[in-house]
């Protein structure tokens, strides 16, 4: 059995094989880095409030005509420096949810010792109480994950891919405020264990030195998302010692377009390995 899986799901299959021993071999089509380092490379670092969807600090918004921004369909313009701050500023917002998260979880565990010394048929009260909040689970709402100055400079990390993002045509600022989006309501184990680059230990990079099957990444340059450099970085960290990486110049995410001769190539592939 040859596991296949798509942006995610390239992950996902991967996550199957390393801890579960599932599939004889493992193909990825325009896998992803893993949901945390996804949104580390996204989420809009310029939110100066989490319960505020409009609270923007302006050095740090990549919207901001001072930072470089140009209105729709002009190509922007942003310095490496600042770039370089606002990927800083991505993981400071992570670290910030991620302290949200961690204090409901926290604040559920701290009452479970009360809780067990209260006898609930001689203080009810008390012991509902405490029960309530030992069970309570914090949903976060978590506004502007999709805000990668890549979206709009071509300049940073150039492949084939056009501008804007799969998320909103044509305009990415559409997803990032808009309806939808990445990650918006997530409980905070759900945040930690997933979307957090921080916390979450699902990374393609780390699974994929325990992926020891035949190995196949199919990377389609003119993808909005995901960029040349991690699908080589995840190439590199392969354990496997059949390893092979195609490129299928110009295909965009889904491979809308270029269908036809990715399945050729991997069924070729799975052909030569799995007769």
């Amino acid at each position: 059995m040859v596991l296949l899986g798509n942006s995610g799901g390239g992950s996902l299959m991967a996550m199957a094989n390393a801890e579960l021993g599932i599939g004889d071999g493992w193909v990825g089509m325009a896998a992803h880095p893993g949901e945390g380092v996804f949104m580390l490379q996204v989420i809009d670092p310029s939110v100066a409030d989490e319960h505020d969807p409009f609270s923007t600090v302006p050095e740090l918004d990549m919207y901001d005509p001072d930072n470089g921004w140009r209105p729709w369909p002009e190509p922007c313009s942003y310095d490496p420096a600042w770039v370089a701050a606002y990927r800083q500023a991505q993981r400071d917002r992570v670290a910030r949810i991620d302290a949200i998260a961690e204090a409901s979880i926290a604040d559920a565990g701290d009452v479970v010792p009360e809780l067990r010394t209260v006898d609930r048929s001689t203080d009810p009260a008390r012991w509902r109480e405490l029960r309530r909040r030992a069970v309570f689970t914090k949903y976060l709402t978590i506004y502007r994950t999709l805000a990668d100055p890549a979206y709009l400079d071509l300049s940073i990390d150039p492949d084939d891919r056009p501008m804007g993002s799969l998320f909103a045509f044509p305009d990415p600022l559409d997803a990032n405020y808009g309806r939808g989006g990445l990650a918006r309501t997530m409980t905070a184990r759900g945040w930690l264990s997933t979307w957090s680059g921080l916390s979450s230990r699902a990374k393609l990079a780390d699974t994929m030195p325990n992926v020891t099957v035949p190995t196949m990444l199919v990377h389609p340059t003119a993808d909005t998302e995901i960029r040349v450099w991690q699908a080589k970085e995840i190439v590199d960290a392969a354990g496997a010692d059949d390893v092979t990486y195609l490129e299928m110049k110009g295909a965009p995410h889904y491979l809308e377009g270029h269908r036809p001769d990715a399945i050729e190539a991997v069924a070729a592939w799975i052909a030569a390995r799995f007769p």
